[in-house]
């Protein structure tokens, strides 16, 4: 399990990578489910990404 510096740092890699290749008003709806504890951000597949809270896949 990574420790909460490993889990900030890998928050804001995905919160950059969105914003630098998603139209803004989808980066704002990622951000506002983000906020809401709906979404979590994931390393897939060596690709940063998004995925729903409880889902489980690679990273839970």
């Amino acid at each position: 399990m990574a420790d909460g510096k490993d889990t900030g740092s890998l928050a804001e890699r995905v919160i950059a990578d969105s914003r630098a290749t998603m139209p803004p008003h989808l980066f704002d709806a990622t951000m506002e489910l983000y906020e809401q504890g709906r979404i979590e951000p994931r390393l897939i597949d060596g690709e940063y990404g998004w995925g729903l809270i409880d889902q489980g896949g690679k990273n839970g």
